[in-house]
């Protein structure tokens, strides 16, 4: 079991039970922020809350339930569910939804529960970068200027935000 995980499980069954809430909660929760979009007119890539869940839930679920809440997203995106912030799958906020599933490895990896957020918020900004300069043929720097640059001082925030409720809810 991951040890950032904080609720004391009592069976087999509840532990089968609560990391199934788990998930839920974390594709869940991705789910509305996507919802809640702000087209920035400098990139084709929206502003959404997604980064916010992924973030807290690595520490407040753990990590493995994290990655598979953050998985469960992208498969029912890419299944056709209305999910995503963008409707194409393979568009050009693929990479993001990698950068998703891969965040909560990278969060807890550092002593810092800060650090590893910033880490985190970076892998998912460099993921999505790379996945928009295949996508769009361009160069890198051009990926990372529309693709990047845009989104560091929001994604800072919501860093910031997941710090300030993870520090919360710790003893």
């Amino acid at each position: 079991m991951d040890r950032q995980h904080t609720i004391p499980i009592a069976s087999v069954a509840g532990r089968e039970q609560s990391a199934l809430v788990d998930v839920l909660a974390v594709a869940g929760l991705m789910t509305l922020g996507a919802w809640i979009r702000l087209p920035l007119p400098v990139t084709p890539v929206p502003l959404t809350l997604q980064t916010l869940p992924v973030l807290v839930a690595a520490f407040l679920v753990g990590r493995d339930r994290a990655m598979a809440g953050a998985l469960l997203y992208m498969v029912l995106g890419l299944a056709g569910a209305p999910v995503l912030a963008v409707g194409a799958t393979f568009g050009v906020t693929f990479g993001y939804l990698v950068g998703f599933a891969a965040a909560p490895w990278v969060a807890v990896r550092f002593r810092s529960p800060l650090a590893g957020l910033t880490a985190a918020t970076a892998v998912i900004l460099g993921v999505g970068a790379a996945w928009l300069s295949l996508y769009t043929g361009g160069s890198l720097a051009d990926a990372v200027r529309l693709g990047a640059l845009p989104f560091v001082p929001g994604d800072l925030l919501k860093a910031a935000i997941a710090y300030a409720i993870i520090r919360g809810t710790r003893p």
